[in-house]
């Protein structure tokens, strides 16, 4: 790296990390993932079947009921009231779901689920009663109920697999709102010298193509700490609020989102400084810019779709699109869809169009970022001279 570069990219840098917009920004980003976690830990979770009685129930009832809802992950809580009135009264107010009152549940409104839980247990406690009265032991009803079980078992069993569909989908995200945001911020950096005519300034002293990369260096470092910021804050909140996501945030998914990031930010971020220089002012540049912005919004909700699916064909094709992968692979890698060589391969094929688009921007950019007056074309500016 020339002095030049390294000049530009300290600029860049220093006068963006300590400006009042991009702090603020890092602390709402903060102020949101906190608020996100929060407010999954507070909405999030199940509540308990909450099942008032009139009667103490029989133990045996009480504890088939609680292994049906095991089934689910579901937890029974039991209440009993000084009779039918008080039971009624409590279910009205919503204090409880369904009440028992002898052989009949009652609701305010039918719960299915309850209903789900409760009707099989009755049903087992009537055929142990009828076996007990037809003269039949313990033992032997025990051996009759369960002479006709079956054994469920899961292959592969992933008891994390939800949550890592979840921290997939947010990856998707979160890697979106990265690369737009510094994609934005190289946008930005190129309209505000051109539109104050500084750039003529500037080019006086460095060369087009120094500045340009002395830009994606520098705003890049931003992004870094954009993506450090969101990552730390993530994992923070998650541990805080005692989210169930926090065996999905692995080491390894971070240290590929960052690479991924870089790879991402590169390709787009080189795209949006060559569209930009394109365009004298910045109203000016929704011709220029508006194709590249229909392509990130494809990749993204594309991505978006395929972490739903992270084993699909749609996200095995997108994870080896340069354009698409820095989305999609994020997702695969949380969700754990993907092989170590998919990653690897991916990578490789991700960072050779990465230098592709950082070529095309590196010959547009040099020829049209000192042509402040008007709007040039794509086709126009590659056939341009050099700067």
């Amino acid at each position: 790296m020339n002095r030049a570069v390294r000049l530009v990219s300290r600029r860049e840098a220093s006068t963006r990390i300590l400006s009042r917009p991009f702090v603020i920004a890092q602390i709402v980003t903060v102020a949101i993932i906190f608020a996100i976690f929060g407010l999954g830990s507070t909405l999030g979770g199940d509540d308990p079947v909450r099942l008032g009685s009139t009667t103490e129930l029989d133990p045996r009832l009480s504890a088939t009921i609680e292994s049906i809802a095991e089934l689910d992950d579901q937890e029974v809580e039991f209440e009993t009231f000084a009779g039918r009135e008080a039971a009624e009264a409590a279910l009205v107010a919503g204090d409880v779901d369904g009440v028992l009152d002898g052989s009949t549940l009652l609701f305010e409104q039918i719960d299915n689920y309850v209903v789900a839980i409760v009707s099989p247990a009755f049903e087992q406690l009537a055929l142990v009663n009828g076996l007990s009265d037809a003269g039949l032991s313990g033992e032997q009803i025990g051996q009759a109920l369960s002479a006709g079980g079956i054994e469920i078992e899961e292959l592969d069993a992933d008891p994390d697999q939800e949550v890592r569909e979840r921290v997939a989908f947010m990856s998707v995200i979160l890697m979106f709102i990265a690369i737009q945001a510094t994609g934005a911020y190289i946008m930005m950096a190129v309209f505000e010298e051109k539109s104050t005519k500084v750039v003529e300034l500037v080019l006086a002293s460095v060369r087009a193509r120094d500045l340009l990369l002395g830009k994606i260096i520098g705003i890049g470092l931003l992004g870094v700490i954009q993506v450090a910021v969101l990552a730390i804050a993530s994992i923070v909140a998650a541990r805080i609020f005692g989210s169930d996501a926090v065996p999905a945030l692995s080491f390894t998914l971070i240290g590929t989102a960052f690479v991924w990031f870089l790879l991402g930010y590169l390709l787009y971020g080189s795209v949006f400084a060559a569209a930009s220089s394109l365009a004298p002012r910045q109203e000016d540049a929704q011709s220029t810019l508006s194709p590249i912005m229909v392509i990130l919004m494809i990749c993204y909700f594309a991505s978006i779709f395929a972490a739903g699916e992270p084993t699909g064909t749609a996200a095995k094709v997108m994870s080896w699109i340069p354009l698409s992968a820095p989305f999609a692979m994020p997702g695969r890698i949380a969700a754990r869809a993907v092989d170590w060589w998919e990653i690897v391969g991916s990578m490789l094929v991700t960072g050779v169009g990465a230098l592709a688009a950082l070529w095309l921007a590196e010959r547009i950019y040099v020829r049209s970022v000192i042509h402040t007056d008007r709007m040039l074309g794509w086709r126009e500016a590659w056939r341009m001279e050099r700067v």
